[in-house]
């Protein structure tokens, strides 16, 4: 009888620590399943953000590009009433390569040895300036402005901002997303009011391209005409142009001011 009842508590015992292992061995399988399905849920939401990325990017580049090609197509309109004779070189391919010119010197100044400063800035003028100039004569910077030493001092202090609040490189990607939009509410609210004169509402509508996006534009160069066609177009007007337009938009004597101030 006693014989029995030990045999029957040490099956008991032994049941009861199997079950306790399978409970383990089932905890532990769903704690694996849990991990894989967080990771299934960070891979869709990285899917899910890089599609809207690129929505962005391809419904502001096709508007943008459609418009552009209306404004090429109404000077080919222009020329062909006028029987064919092209536009005269002063008008707008030397407008823009000033615009152009001016404001490549004033990151230039402005940024100096800080070329991530200069990136997050080209992430905001790019569509805010460098696309709307090939469609807009409203966009036209055709002379140094008088404030251009007030906006490089204050650019300079921004820069010295920046640094004082971020211990990275701009191009961190955590670093990018929180510092961009400051970077873009200075040029939107300060910089750009004091070159134009006013303040554009439309800027306020402006998202500052990715990190991924402004990778591309510095690292692959080859990629820029298909990725970012209206931008190419005015850097390579600029290029065309940059010779005609140093004298006229002032730009060479600024730029002999300004070795003096700098050195």
């Amino acid at each position: 009888m006693i014989d029995n009842l030990v045999y029957a508590t040490n099956s008991m015992r032994n049941s009861v620590a199997g079950l306790k292992k399978k409970l383990s061995n089932l905890r532990i399988q769903v704690e694996s399943f849990d991990a894989e399905l967080e990771k299934i849920n960070l891979k869709f939401d990285n899917v899910v953000t890089q599609s809207e990325i690129f929505k962005s990017r391809l419904e502001r580049e096709m508007g943008r590009e459609v418009r552009r090609l209306e404004h090429e197509l109404a000077i080919l309109h222009k020329q062909a009433a006028k029987g064919g004779i092209p536009e005269p070189p002063s008008s707008a391919e030397l407008q823009i390569s000033a615009t152009v010119a001016f404001l490549d010197s004033l990151m230039r100044h402005i940024s100096r040895d800080a070329d991530d400063f200069r990136l997050a800035s080209e992430a905001f003028l790019f569509p805010a300036v460098f696309e709307r100039v090939m469609i807009s004569s409203d966009y036209y910077i055709e002379t140094v402005p008088a404030c251009t030493d007030l906006v490089i001092s204050r650019g300079r202090e921004y820069v010295d901002w920046i640094r004082s609040e971020y211990y990275t490189h701009l191009t961190n990607p955590e670093t990018w997303e929180d510092a961009v939009p400051y970077i873009a509410e200075w040029w939107r609210n300060d910089a750009l009011p004091l070159i134009y004169g006013a303040r554009d509402e439309q800027w306020d509508i402006d998202v500052p391209l990715s990190l991924q996006e402004m990778m591309v534009w510095r690292d692959s160069p080859a990629e820029r005409p298909l990725q970012f066609p209206s931008i190419f177009d005015a850097f390579e007007i600029y290029e065309k142009h940059k010779d005609a337009i140093l004298e006229t938009s002032g730009l060479k004597e600024f730029e002999i001011k300004r070795f003096g101030v700098d050195k």
